[in-house]
């Protein structure tokens, strides 16, 4: 009797288990947009911006070529390149949301703060120039260089944004040290009377 009210009890502990994860399974699995399918390809994906796994193995490769990593460690890399790109999407999405963009004049200006050699006096040097000391210099190629400057600009834009509204007078520096560092020591004695 006992044994037989065991059997269903785990009976129904395994029905709702299934159900419960068969809901979460549905519910959780990515799904690439528009096609209501699952996307293999697809890690993260950050509003309407998707994360790809080859986005991870190309950075990835990238790294590893620098310089050796580990196999054991390669794992590792791959996470913290996923929240590096996540961040980035996420404070790309927040920005477009905002409406703060990079304009092609201030990306012009910190490029010629990167490379200064890429004018002459106010003259810019010529495209194919340009692109072979960015090659030498940053190893990378000319589009690519000039989307991760266009992203320090948005990023330092994004964080001049949330640190602008935060801001302490002098008095109220100096009352926060004085809080903070002042003790006073109190010596007593217990008289009776």
């Amino acid at each position: 009797m006992q044994d037989s009210r065991k059997t269903r009890t785990r009976i129904l502990f395994g029905i709702v288990g299934l159900i419960l994860g068969g809901g979460m399974l549905l519910y959780l699995v990515p799904q690439s947009p528009g096609t209501g399918e699952a996307s293999p390809e697809t890690v993260a994906t950050v509003g309407d911006q998707a994360i790809s796994a080859s986005e991870i193995r190309q950075q990835l490769s990238e790294i590893s070529q620098r310089g050796q990593i580990p196999k054991q460690f390669q794992s590792i890399y791959a996470q913290q390149i996923l929240n590096q790109l996540v961040f980035e999407k996420a404070i790309e999405y927040e920005a477009k949301r905002l409406g703060i963009h990079v304009s092609d004049e201030e990306r012009a200006q910190r490029i010629r703060q990167y490379l200064p050699t890429a004018y002459n006096g106010d003259s810019f040097i010529g495209y194919d120039r340009y692109s072979a000391e960015v090659q030498a210099r940053f190893q990378m190629p000319v589009a690519k260089f000039e989307d991760l400057v266009a992203q320090g600009l948005l990023m330092d834009k994004f964080r001049k944004l949330v640190t602008d509204g935060i801001s302490a007078s002098p008095e109220e520096l100096q009352q926060e040290f004085r809080y903070r560092n002042e003790k006073v020591k109190l010596d007593y004695t217990y008289i009776k009377p």
